[in-house]
């Protein structure tokens, strides 16, 4: 049996008072991350209200993802060559540095889901009875406690030093899987677009989201519904329960590729990894599509720049399995938030971006 390779801290509460899916899962590397290291904040699935889908998905990815030593054999996953004079950033040496610190997968309260097979929800049931955007606060709620040393210092004890110390100086990269792609791009959209410059979290975030992952993303609720013509009245179902119902436009609310049209801008975010499969039997290749499209039309052009000369990139990665195998198989999912770190790493040590 391999050593483990990082610590766990799980069902931590990030809000006071919290309900039970108001905790998140913190997995800290136990060998010190190269410089620059990434933050990876993980959004899971389910349609906004299978409670059988939790922060636990992204278990089947940590094997992948934290090395087994502070520097590992290559695997099948991206690995990062700190020399410069590499065209495409493979790593010669047959070794993978570790640029991940701490990986935080997140709960958020759900919507309702009554006729749920075997966890039906009460009306009493004060988890899962939201709607749209509560996900989204809950996620941001979650990264303002990661960022605030008193309140996670009370929940990690002696181990917070160590995590403001691997952290403080790391950016994040969200991470979402289906409805969690979702709400990533949602969240990294409002604090691009926000104007309250006076508040200092509003701020720190936006600074901080240098990479957005989506992997299965629904990104347009309505295309998605037309797209699976068996699942229609289970689409209509969740759709109107996170959104509120179609005929008042209500399911634009979750558009993200409407978003973006209006003028949303993810202002410091220079990567975005959109990974899906053609075997996903839930979610269109065509969501993919759409998005990429709508990114690099607006305002991601192939060698667009920024303000400050920052080119930004959008990547597609084909992936292979269904939809739910994509993460409970875990390399998948590994690979495309190592893609993520990757392009962010190379893009930091070359260009100081």
């Amino acid at each position: 049996m391999s050593n483990p390779t990082f610590k766990s801290y799980l069902n931590i509460p990030y809000t006071s008072p919290a309900t039970s899916l108001q905790t998140l899962d913190l997995h800290i590397s136990i060998y010190p991350p190269s410089y620059p290291s990434c933050t990876i904040i993980y959004i899971h699935g389910g349609a906004f209200r299978d409670p059988l889908i939790t922060s636990k998905s992204i278990l089947p990815s940590l094997p992948f993802l934290f090395p087994s030593t502070s520097i590992s054999p290559t695997s099948k996953l991206p690995s990062i060559n700190h020399d410069k004079d590499g065209s495409d950033g493979s790593n010669n040496s047959g070794q993978r540095e570790n640029h991940i610190a701490a990986i935080v997968s997140v709960n958020y309260r759900l919507i309702p889901y009554p006729t749920h097979p075997t966890h039906p929800c009460t009306p009493s049931d004060e988890d899962r009875n939201v709607k749209w955007p509560d996900q989204v606060n809950d996620v941001r709620a979650a990264i303002e406690w990661l960022s605030s040393s008193s309140d996670s210092a009370d929940e990690l004890g002696e181990e917070q030093g160590r995590y403001s110390r691997l952290t403080s100086q790391s950016e994040i990269i969200l991470v979402g899987h289906s409805v969690g792609a979702t709400i990533a791009f949602a969240l990294a959209l409002e604090l691009g677009y926000s104007d309250d410059a006076d508040r200092d979290d509003v701020e720190g975030l936006k600074d901080k989201i240098k990479a957005v992952v989506g992997i299965e993303g629904i990104y347009d609720f309505t295309a998605l519904r037309d797209a699976h013509l068996d699942y229609r009245s289970i689409y209509e179902d969740f759709t109107n329960g996170a959104f509120g119902a179609e005929a008042d436009g209500n399911w634009e609310k979750g558009n993200v590729i409407r978003m973006i049209a209006d003028g949303m801008e993810m202002s410091k975010t220079a990567v975005v990894v959109l990974g899906q499969s053609r075997e996903d039997e839930l979610v269109e290749w065509s969501q993919i599509e759409m998005m990429g499209q709508a990114l690099r039309e607006k305002y991601w052009r192939k060698g667009a720049e920024d303000g400050k000369g920052v080119a930004k990139e959008v990547l597609v990665e084909e992936l292979k399995g269904g939809h739910d195998e994509i993460w409970e198989k875990g390399e998948q999912l590994a690979k495309c938030i190592a893609l993520a770190v990757e392009r962010r790493i190379w893009r930091k040590l070359d260009a100081g971006c």
